[in-house]
């Protein structure tokens, strides 16, 4: 089989939302020897693999893909991934701060010792190091991201980097509520109680004044973010983008339990999906619709899956 022929049978893989076949395919492919095919099994490793579990080899093709097409002259996608980069590094910086949290914890068992091992210890001070080098990568790659992308008429790339943009924002929002959480285990055990944060009261009680600006402004950066996208899509009469552009501001509103928000983008993705038949958006939006209807009887635990539990 040749390389094209691969490529376009890991592409069916990804339409029908059978990443686990696609993988493989992709990696055999990203080794190529034309640049093209490379580059065109980099991008689409970019959606295939998990973001959670597989962030480094993110970070990784996508380092490699910036000097590939910059040496391509592709200057649109060389902006694009620069984007991409800043999403993937503000999911590093928050599982960072999830096991900083972890140690400090782990610390606070056995108070007449501070840090149970000295390795612990160790590897807490070179978090805070990494924290902070990161930090300031991120803001500088947003930075010129977003002073670059401004005078581009390309919709499909503004509404894309528009999303990713948006994707590092919201990373910055949880990440501020694991970095700036201040308070005991009886006030931490208060603000995780599902009701607490579903009025977000857990913001007024365990942040202080400048620490929910924080929190506050980067949500709205968040959300301001995905709303660029959808204007962008909607200017380039994008559908499949728009969709999914809906679905994922839907995601952002229930995940921080804005449920009328998020029924209404998520009709509006559905509208599309339809329309189009995209089979595995179809499938996420019913999972979505699924959860905000059932959100008090059964309420999901995103509290605990992003590390926002942790007693201080």
């Amino acid at each position: 089989m040749s390389e094209s022929q691969e490529l376009k049978e890991a592409l069916d893989f990804i339409t029908s939302g059978q990443y686990e076949k696609a993988v493989p395919l992709l990696w055999r492919l990203y080794a190529s020897k034309s640049s093209e095919i490379k580059l065109a099994a980099a991008m689409n490793l970019l959606v295939a693999l998990d973001g959670v579990t597989e962030n480094k080899k993110l970070l990784a093709v996508t380092n490699e893909t910036i000097k590939l097409v910059a040496d391509m002259d592709r200057k649109d996608l060389q902006i694009y991934l620069l984007s991409k980069k800043a999403e993937f590094l503000s999911r590093d910086l928050t599982f960072l701060t999830y096991r900083q949290g972890n140690l400090r914890l782990a610390a606070r068992v056995f108070h007449w010792i501070d840090f149970s091992l000295e390795k612990d210890k160790k590897e807490y001070e070179a978090i805070i190091a990494k924290k902070d080098k990161l930090e300031k990568e991120i803001s500088s790659l947003e930075f010129d991201v977003h002073s670059t992308i401004q005078s581009n008429k390309n919709h499909s790339l503004r509404g894309h980097i528009f999303m990713s943009l948006g994707d590092m924002s919201f990373h910055r929002f949880l990440f501020y509520q694991l970095d700036l959480m201040a308070g005991g285990r009886l006030k931490s055990k208060i603000m995780n109680f599902y009701l607490v944060r579903r009025w977000h009261l857990n913001i007024l009680i365990g942040f202080d004044r400048n620490a929910r600006r924080k929190i506050r402004e980067s949500y709205k950066t968040s959300i301001n973010y995905f709303e660029k996208s959808i204007k962008a899509f909607k200017a380039g009469n994008l559908e499949s983008d728009l969709a999914r552009a809906f679905y994922n501001l839907a995601v952002k509103y229930t995940l921080t339990y804005f449920f009328s928000k998020a029924g209404r983008y998520l009709n509006k993705a559905r509208q599309l999906a339809e329309m189009r038949d995209e089979k595995v958006l179809l499938i996420q939006i019913s999972e979505i619709e699924k959860r905000i209807k059932d959100k008090n009887k059964h309420p999901r635990d995103y509290v605990g899956e992003l590390g926002l539990d942790l007693p201080r």
